[in-house]
Formats: C-alpha cells, structure tokens, sequence
C-alpha cells in the first residue's frame, strides 16, 4: 500500500521521531490518534510522535485485503526513513516488530505493549486456553456483530476505545476478525531473532490482568533480548492508564539513544 495514502497524526516538530503503531481490526473508526491519545503530552518533553491509521482504520483507506502484520510492517518500516524509535500495541505490535525486522539499522528501540503475539507462547497453558476462547469467539459467533463485541469483552477492550459503535461498524469490525492474518509463531521467532542480532534495545509492557498476555509478555522478551514491566492495568490498554507508560518510555528512549551515542 502507498505510505502516502495513510492518514497520519502528528504530534510535536521537533525531536527524535516515535512511530506508534496500534492494533484493532479493519473497519474500525477508532485510528492512532484514540489508542495512543495518553502519549500526547511526550510532544511537550521533547519528542516527535507520529501516529498513523493503520489501513482500513480511522481515516485511511481500505486497502482490499486482511488485516496483514507482514504487509503493514512494510510501509512502517518506510515511514521510519532514516532512524526512528517504534512503539506497537495489540496486534500494532506484531506490525512493529515486522518493521523493525526488515529494516533493523535504522530502528533506534522496539517498545511492544500486550503484543499480540499469543501463537508464539502458546506452549504455555494460560496462552493455549486463551487462544481457544479467541478461536471458539471467531468460529462459532452466530454473527459478525456478536463476534466483534464477544472479541471486544474477551480482549478486554476500555469504553474509551470501545467507543459506541454502531452496528454497521460491528458487522465490519466482526467481518475483519473473521479473516485478520495473524503471524504464525515461525514468523515472530524469526523476526525477534533477526531483532536481537541487531541489537535493537526491546521493552515489553503488560498489565497484569491477563496471565496469557504476561506469560506472551516473558516469552517475546526472552527471544527477543529484552526485557518486560507490568503497569497495572484492567484491560489490554495500560499505556492509557495514567502517565507512568509515558515515564518508563521516556527513560527506555534516552538510554537506547544514549547507547547509540556511546
């Protein structure tokens, strides 16, 4: 897809360059600029966000095909251009690591919050019943619509993001899930490795509500060379809980520049 087709939000003019990529399903009104709208005031401390519309999400196009990590890691990892810090949540993550997989030169830190990467742990018991409710949610919903609010109360999606959709954006959303390509556990080991050779500094954050996603959280970290912090949380959304992400990001930013300086 056309880097430029995509809508972009940006926030600060100056500074190192942050590409926050969220997650979600195609048919979703909810862009960037929602799920990271906490991570706004990082323009006043010195950094250059750029938050983009996945395809099909918010105000970009649809791009006529599936949700796809590999294909939408390709444009992020153009957007990067000559050096840039990458931030991925849900399956935003899967995108960034995608990224910063093809182009790991230029990719100063790989930060991935609740990645969703539930098929590389799934050795792991709480991972395994947790991607048997997903598939039984995909599978056996009687409905688009009931799918995308039974996915929504399974993930644990906030009201905030949730929003009120109507049931037209539910159908889509439900339709989208129902053929969203998720990275095979082949793909993310491949991707971490090529991320670790690289030296690419890796920080993975959880909430702690979910034992699928903290067990997930230790696993990518390990492969990937990193290391993992929990922020409290209810729900799939701790960097929208209160300013404590922005702080561990800020500190996780600076020593991965500082070391690059080095």
């Amino acid at each position: 897809m056309d880097p430029a087709s995509i809508h972009i939000t940006r926030w600060g003019d100056s500074g190192p360059r942050v590409i926050m990529v969220h997650g979600g399903a195609q048919g979703s009104a909810v862009g960037g600029e929602r799920n990271f709208s906490a991570q706004k005031p990082l323009a006043e401390r010195g950094w250059q966000l750029i938050v983009p519309d996945r395809p099909g999400h918010g105000q970009s196009p649809n791009p006529g095909r599936p949700d796809d990590a590999e294909a939408d890691g390709a444009w992020v990892a153009e957007l990067v251009g000559d050096g840039a810090h990458l931030v991925g949540h849900s399956f935003g993550g899967c995108v960034a690591l995608a990224a910063a997989a093809k182009r790991p030169a230029v990719v100063r830190s790989l930060t991935l919050i609740e990645p969703g990467m539930l098929k590389f742990a799934t050795s792991n018991p709480h991972v395994k019943r947790f991607v048997f409710r997903l598939l039984l949610t995909t599978l056996f919903s009687p409905s688009a619509v009931r799918r995308a609010e039974r996915f929504a109360n399974l993930i644990g999606l906030p009201p905030e993001i949730r929003g009120r959709y109507d049931r037209e954006e539910l159908k889509r959303v439900g339709r989208s899930l129902a053929r969203g390509k998720i990275p095979s556990k082949s793909a993310i080991a491949r991707e971490l490795t090529e991320t670790k050779r690289a030296e690419i500094p890796l920080l993975v954050v959880t909430g702690g509500w979910s034992p699928a996603f903290e067990a997930t959280g230790d696993m990518v970290a390990a492969a990937g060379g990193g290391h993992r912090v929990v922020i409290k949380s209810g729900h799939h959304f701790p960097h929208l809980m209160s300013d404590e992400f922005n702080q561990i990001l800020t500190v996780f930013l600076e020593k991965s520049d500082a070391r690059q300086k080095a």
